[in-house]
């Protein structure tokens, strides 16, 4: 007479059916649930047919509309972040070179630097641009507002009430002039 499956009989046989539709490691399912893998891959096989396992797959069944929701939300979420950290590292390079510490204020903008670039990237894989006279300008990562700035306040550093008075006009404008972040992708659209 044959055994009968230890897998059916298994008082977690639904989640493990789930673990194995899903394709985890029969070693760990069956360290989970005290199985062996060969009797996890009899039951696969032998007990559970293709419509099934298809039924209980949780991942991969995602409409092409929702996939595109999922890619909006989270790009928005990332370039929110990564403005927030390009702020803060221009705070840290503002108030290292505030207190003489040049080799701070160095690295603070460097760093600043490749996280413009990192949103440069998103924004240009986001299609975000602007065009004046014929030419495409992302105003949120041009570089070349990124080395003014910083050009700028590193020439005013000599004259401490000038480099006071040009960083808040500068932290002014840019607080005026670019949106939040949240908004900046609504904006493009």
């Amino acid at each position: 007479m044959a055994r009968a499956c230890s897998t059916c009989e298994h008082p977690d046989r639904a989640q493990i059916e789930i673990g194995l539709a899903n394709g985890i490691a029969l070693r760990i399912l069956g360290k989970r649930y005290g199985l062996d893998a060969s009797q996890l891959s009899r039951h696969r096989t032998g007990h559970m047919p293709g419509d099934l396992l298809v039924r209980l797959r949780l991942r991969g069944n995602r409409s092409d509309e929702e996939l595109a929701q999922i890619r909006e939300v989270e790009s928005k979420s990332l370039l929110d972040h990564l403005v927030w950290q390009r702020a803060r590292l221009y705070a840290n390079a503002d108030t290292c070179g505030g207190i003489g510490d040049t080799a701070g204020e160095r690295a603070a903008l460097g760093e600043a630097s490749r996280v413009s670039e990192r949103i440069g990237k998103l924004l240009g894989e986001l299609g975000a641009h602007i065009t004046i006279n014929n030419t495409q300008i992302n105003l949120v990562a041009d570089p070349r507002w990124h080395a003014i700035r910083t050009e700028l306040v590193q020439a005013l550093r000599p004259f401490p009430a000038a480099w006071q008075a040009t960083v808040a006009a500068i932290e002014r404008v840019e607080q005026r002039q670019a949106p939040a972040p949240s908004r900046i992708l609504e904006q493009i659209a």
